[in-house]
């Protein structure tokens, strides 16, 4: 499988890296995982939701789920970063693995699993 170029909005580059994405609370941080998934195809192992704090973290998951030969790619980190940090219009070019998921006030990453699951039983209704 091949990366495929995203588009999004971006805000003009910083010098320094992100603290936060600035995600939580208002849904972006779903449709942040969602992205990455539908970019790369795969879906992450929620069961590791409950710990995924940084950038690095979700990219770790996303790497578990790729096929091998495709996860050691180069260019594999940069349409992640352009992925996941389209919903906050964060710089991509600035995310690093330490950057935060959530913004002030954070979010509890077990709304997203049941979420997901949701999602998951919607599509399997669907596709009957």
């Amino acid at each position: 499988r091949s990366v495929q170029p995203y588009t999004c909005v971006m805000t003009t580059a910083h010098s320094r890296p992100p603290i936060s994405l600035g995600l939580g609370g208002d849904g972006d941080e779903v449709d942040a995982i969602l992205n990455v998934e539908q970019q790369f195809d795969v879906q992450l192992d929620y069961s590791d939701a409950q710990y995924w704090t940084t950038v690095g973290d979700v990219f770790a998951s996303l790497q578990k789920a790729l096929p091998p030969e495709q996860a050691r790619r180069d260019d594999i980190w940069t349409a992640f970063a352009e992925a996941i940090s389209c919903e906050t219009g964060v710089d991509p070019s600035q995310v690093v693995p330490e950057t935060l998921l959530l913004a002030k006030g954070g979010f509890d990453w077990r709304a997203l699993i049941i979420l997901a699951s949701m999602i998951g039983l919607a599509l399997v209704f669907i596709g009957r």
